[in-house]
């Protein structure tokens, strides 16, 4: 009994000490990267602001051959979403957009087993004239004040960024191939 009382004190006082650890990391995770394109500012931004081009570059749907993808009726305007479910993975999620400016596209990201989240995309051309833009594509992940969800934070951006670095990977090949834009 004794040993008993022994163990459950030592798992108390582990648990305790781990809430403490955790109550010092960030409740929000910041993830971003970004990437150069040769096109146009207005050309990327008008294929970022339309969800019916991102079944070609998202991450989760080019890795997954047999997703099944759903768009709203609207694909262009704030409200407008992209909706898959994997086949092969077990990936599932939307992204809603939310605002759209000149600059900035924001969006609501939902995926399967994890808390909602808000980013979106920053554009801007760079260099001279218009013919080179660059994207920043971020996130800002809540976390909840369980332990182990903060623990996961610590490895948010290794998990997620890879996943943005090839979207991006992707959303330059498409842009620069010239097969986004359908006037």
């Amino acid at each position: 009994m004794r040993l008993i009382k022994m163990f459950l004190f030592v798992l108390v006082g582990m648990f305790a000490v781990l809430t403490l650890i955790s109550l010092v990391i960030p409740s929000n995770v910041k993830i971003s990267r970004g990437i150069i394109i040769n096109a146009d500012s207005a050309k990327v931004q008008q294929s970022l602001s339309d969800v019916k081009d991102w079944n070609q570059w998202l991450p989760w749907i080019t890795n997954d051959s047999g997703a099944i993808v759903q768009f709203s009726p609207v694909t262009n305007q704030p409200g407008s979403f992209i909706k898959w479910q994997g086949l092969l993975h077990n990936s599932a999620g939307t992204i809603t957009l939310k605002e759209i400016n000149p600059d900035m596209i924001t969006a609501l990201y939902q995926f399967k087993g994890m808390n909602d989240a808000e980013g979106g995309f920053r554009t801007r051309p760079v260099g001279t004239g218009n013919n080179t833009t660059e994207v920043l594509w971020f996130m800002d992940y809540q976390l909840k004040w369980y332990p182990w969800e903060k623990f996961y934070g610590i490895f948010m951006d290794h998990i997620i960024g890879p996943a943005f670095e090839k979207g991006l990977d992707n959303f330059k090949n498409f842009i620069e191939t010239d097969q986004s834009i359908h006037s």
